[in-house]
């Protein structure tokens, strides 16, 4: 039972990562990510698009670079010298006054992690979702993250700390980095 617990888990974390980008809401004027052709394969929408807009060589040079550590990142599932690779490659930027040379667009999502279920919460069998706010800053980190509802035993606790896991690429708008806030749902089923 606890592997079949396991895996359905696994299988919420998975359509959870798919179901961050559709229902986030924004609070800046973004048209949805276009589609291109880098977008046939199914890893696609965990992707860095190439640069698209004109950029100066260095700028084009940390991009790129920064795409292969998103990439790493996400194969390596958020491994904790990945994650520290991309964040430095995304403050570099920032010293450098890189801009990401892509047009706008929501944020791209590389990692999310599932919530654990409590002992506690299994053994009552709570079942439920929780839906949270959750700011996407422009640094690449996650700041505020607030529940909207609560299970209680442990599981508001163990959702908002598998939402600050997350790793992303922040939101572009008029060719910079912004904050975002998206509404994440993160479900919890005992079968």
């Amino acid at each position: 039972m606890r592997n079949n617990t396991r895996s359905v888990l696994l299988s919420i974390a998975l359509l959870l990562a798919g179901a961050v980008a559709v229902s986030a809401q924004v609070q800046i004027e973004l048209e949805p990510n276009k589609k291109t052709d880098d977008n046939k394969s199914n890893n696609s929408r965990w992707q860095i698009p190439a640069a698209s807009l004109p950029c100066t060589p260095d700028n084009k040079e940390w991009w790129d670079e920064l795409r292969d550590a998103a990439e790493t990142v996400r194969r390596s599932r958020g491994d904790k010298k990945d994650r520290r690779k991309f964040a430095d490659l995304l403050a570099e930027g920032t010293a450098k006054s890189f801009k990401p040379p892509i047009e706008d667009r929501k944020p791209i999502y590389f990692v999310t992690a599932q919530p654990q279920y409590t002992e506690e919460a299994r053994r009552r069998r709570i079942n439920g979702y929780i839906v949270m706010r959750v700011e996407l800053r422009a640094d690449g980190t996650v700041g505020e993250v607030t529940t909207r509802n609560s299970l209680g035993y442990g599981l508001d606790e163990s959702a908002i700390a598998a939402a600050r896991k997350a790793v992303f690429l922040p939101a572009v708008q008029n060719g910079v980095f912004v904050t975002f806030w998206a509404q994440v749902e993160m479900s919890f089923r005992v079968y």
